[in-house]
C-alpha cells in the first residue's frame, strides 16, 4: 500500500481509510439510532433480506474464501519458522517416534516444553496424530490450526443460527457474523501458523455451540458434551485456567436462575468435566501442591523446571490496581482500535485485529446485549437472550484475567469472539433500521478486507522477518546434513531467537541424544534456552578464522560472512538471510 509522509511519521492510506470508515461508522450509528428513536425505520421485524435458497448460496461463498484465506501459501506467509512452532512440531516428533517427549518423559499429561510449559499439550498431541498419518513439514504443522480456522468460521454460523432461530433476520446475523470472522485480520493470521493458543477459539466455539445446542433440546446429554469440551479448552491454552472456570461458573449460576439447566443436569455436567480434567489436575498438584511426580514408561505426571510467574502474571503490591486497570484498556484497545504494540505474529500494522473503523457498531452491540440481557424476557425469548449472556459472560471471564495477566493478543484470545458477537448485533441494529445503511457497513469492511489481505499476502513477510526467521531452518538442516554428528557445527545468533528449536525440528534430531547431552544458558530459567547439544554449537568462535576451526560447519548471518579473511577457502552455500561455510 502507498506510503505518504506527513510531520516526520510514516503514514500509510489505510491509516487514512481508518479515520474516514470510523467517521462514517459512527455517522450510521447515529442515523440508524435517530430512526429507531423516531420510529422512522422502515424495516419491519417480519421482513428478511436474504432468502433461505440465497442464504445457502452466499453460505458456501464465504466457506470457500474463508478456506482460501487460511490455506493460500500457508507454508510461505508466514515464510519461515517461528521458536514455539517449532518447539510445538518437535515434541509431537518425539512423541510420534520415539514415545517420548524432548525431555525424555514418556507421553506426559503435559509436556513441560521449554521447562515452564510454554505449549500446551491438546496442539501437540493434535501433531502426533498428523505426523503419523502424514510426516512432519512446515504446511503439515500449520495445517491443524489452518482447518480448525474454517471449522470455527463455520460454528459460528451455525451457533448464530441457533441464537437467532426465532428472529426473521436470521439468515443476516449468521451470514454477517460468519462473513466477517472469515475475513477479520486476528483469525486470519492466527489460523496460518501453528501456537497453541491459535486453536482456543475453535475449542471454545465448539464447547458454546454443545451448550446451546442443548440449551435449546433440553438435552443433558448435550450439556455433558459442552461440558467435555470445555474441559478440553484447558488443555488447549494456559489461560483457559482462569477463563474457563470463572466463565462455567456464571453462566451455570445463570442458566440455573433462568430454568435453561436443571441441578441434574449440572452435577452430570460437572462430573463429564472431571473426567476429562483430572488428569491435568494431577498436573497441577504435581506442580503447585508439592504433590510427588508419577514418572513411567507409559505416562508421565511430571515437575516442570521452573515456574512461569513474572514472565505472564502482574505483581500483587501496591501498583496492582493501575497496572490492573491499564491491562484492561489494553484489552479494550486491543478489541477496537488495535494496538501497534503488540506481536508482529498476531497483528498487522494499520489493520486492528478486527478492524480499527467497526468499534462504534461493536460498542452499540454491546449496549443492546446489556441492555436485552438485564430487562424481563418471554421464555420464547430464552435461548436468543443465552447467546446475549454467554457473550457477556465471557467478556466478563477475559477481563477477570487481563487483571492479573500481563496481555498480549494470545493471552486474550478468548475475547475476540464475544466482540465479533457484538459488532454482529450492532449491524442488526442498524439492519433494522435501514437496509441502504447495513450496505455501507458492508461495503466499508470489503474494501478493508480486500485491502489487507492484499498487503498481507504481498508484504506480511517484510514485518515478520525476525519472528519466523526464513532460510535458518534450511540452513542448520544443511549443515548438519554436511556435518553428521562427526564436526562440530556454529551457529549465529545473529536475527534469530532460540535456534536450537529449528535445529532439533529440521533435522529429526533423536531426542534421546538431545535429552543427554543438552546444555542450557540457564537451566532454571522460565523458558530454558540451548547453549549446546551434541555437536551443535548455538554462538560462533571468537575468530572464525583460526586453524582451530577447520575441519568445523558455520551457519552465519550476512553480517558473520563479513568476518571470514579467506573467504575464496571455503564452499559457501546461501539460504535467504543465512549461510552454511565450510572448508
Amino acid at each position: 500500500m502507498l506510503i505518504l509522509k506527513k510531520m516526520g511519521n510514516v503514514m500509510r492510506i489505510i491509516d487514512y481509510y481508518n479515520y474516514f470508515a470510523a467517521a462514517i461508522y459512527f455517522f450510521v450509528c447515529a442515523a440508524a439510532l435517530f430512526l429507531d428513536l423516531s420510529g422512522k425505520g422502515k424495516i419491519e421485524e417480519k421482513k428478511s433480506f436474504v432468502g433461505n435458497r440465497a442464504n445457502w448460496i452466499i453460505f458456501s461463498i464465504i466457506l470457500v474464501i474463508s478456506a482460501f484465506l487460511r490455506l493460500y501459501k500457508l507454508g510461505e506467509v508466514p515464510l519461515g519458522f517461528q521458536q514455539d512452532e517449532a518447539s510445538i512440531g518437535y515434541d509431537a516428533y518425539t512423541l510420534a517416534n520415539y514415545g517420548i517427549d524432548r525431555n525424555g518423559y514418556a507421553w506426559p499429561v503435559y509436556p513441560i516444553t521449554w521447562g515452564c510449559g510454554g505449549g500446551s499439550p491438546l496442539l501437540i498431541y493434535l501433531n502426533v496424530i498428523s505426523i503419523k498419518l502424514f510426516g512432519t513439514g512446515i504446511v503439515k504443522l500449520r495445517l491443524i490450526p489452518a482447518l480448525l480456522g474454517i471449522l470455527t468460521v463455520l460454528i459460528f454460523y451455525f451457533s448464530l443460527r441457533i441464537i437467532f432461530e426465532k428472529k426473521s433476520y436470521i439468515n443476516e446475523a449468521s451470514l454477517l457474523g460468519m462473513a466477517f470472522l472469515a475475513v477479520c485480520p486476528w483469525h486470519i493470521i492466527l489460523s496460518r501458523w501453528s501456537l497453541d493458543s491459535n486453536i482456543m477459539p475453535f475449542n471454545l466455539m465448539l464447547s458454546i455451540y454443545l451448550f446451546l445446542l442443548g440449551a435449546k433440546k433440553k438435552s443433558t446429554v448435550l450439556f455433558c458434551f459442552s461440558a467435555a469440551s470445555f474441559s478440553v479448552c484447558m488443555y488447549s491454552y494456559g489461560a483457559a485456567t482462569i477463563v474457563v472456570p470463572v466463565f462455567l461458573l456464571l453462566i451455570c449460576a445463570y442458566c440455573l436462575w433462568k430454568k435453561i439447566l436443571t441441578v441434574k443436569q449440572l452435577v452430570l455436567s460437572m462430573i463429564a468435566f472431571m473426567v476429562i480434567f483430572t488428569p491435568l489436575l494431577w498436573f497441577y498438584a504435581v506442580n503447585y501442591l508439592g504433590v510427588p511426580e508419577f514418572i513411567s514408561p507409559y505416562f508421565c505426571v511430571n515437575k516442570m523446571t521452573a515456574a512461569r510467574t513474572g514472565e505472564a502474571f502482574i505483581s500483587f503490591n501496591s501498583s496492582f490496581f493501575r497496572v490492573a486497570a491499564g491491562n484492561i484498556f489494553l484489552m479494550i484497545k486491543a478489541v477496537t482500535v488495535g494496538d501497534d504494540s503488540f506481536t508482529l505474529v498476531h497483528y498487522y500494522p494499520g489493520y486492528a485485529s478486527l478492524y480499527a473503523f467497526t468499534f462504534p457498531v461493536t460498542f452499540c452491540g454491546v449496549v443492546i446485549s446489556l441492555k436485552e440481557l438485564l430487562k424481563k424476557n418471554s421464555d420464547e425469548e430464552k435461548i436468543y437472550v443465552l447467546g446475549n449472556a454467554i457473550f457477556v459472560l465471557l467478556t466478563v471471564a477475559c477481563m477477570v484475567l487481563s487483571v492479573v495477566i500481563i496481555p498480549d493478543i494470545s493471552r486474550l484470545v478468548m475475547v475476540f469472539i464475544p466482540f465479533i458477537y457484538f459488532f454482529i448485533k450492532g449491524q442488526i441494529f442498524v439492519l433494522k433500521q435501514s437496509y441502504k445503511l447495513i450496505l455501507i457497513l458492508i461495503a466499508l469492511i470489503l474494501l478493508a478486507a480486500f485491502s489487507f489481505n492484499r498487503d498481507y499476502f504481498s508484504d506480511y513477510n517484510s514485518y515478520a522477518n525476525s519472528i519466523f526467521m526464513p532460510g535458518y531452518g534450511d540452513a542448520i538442516s544443511r549443515a548438519y546434513e554436511i556435518a553428521g554428528d562427526d564436526k562440530i557445527i556454529y551457529s549465529t545468533y545473529d536475527g534469530l531467537s532460540s535456534p536450537f528449536m529449528l535445529a532439533l525440528y529440521y533435522n529429526e534430531y533423536d531426542p534421546n541424544k538431545f535429552f543427554t547431552t543438552v546444555i542450557y544458558k540457564d537451566d532454571k530459567a522460565e523458558f530454558r534456552v540451548a547453549k549446546s547439544f551434541g555437536n551443535f554449537v548455538f554462538e560462533l568462535p571468537k575468530d572464525l578464522n583460526s586453524e582451530e576451526y577447520a575441519n568445523s560447519v558455520f551457519v552465519l548471518s550476512s553480517g558473520d560472512l563479513s568476518n571470514l579473511l579467506h573467504a575464496e577457502q571455503y564452499t559457501v552455500e546461501g539460504f535467504g538471510a543465512y549461510w552454511v561455510v565450510y572448508k
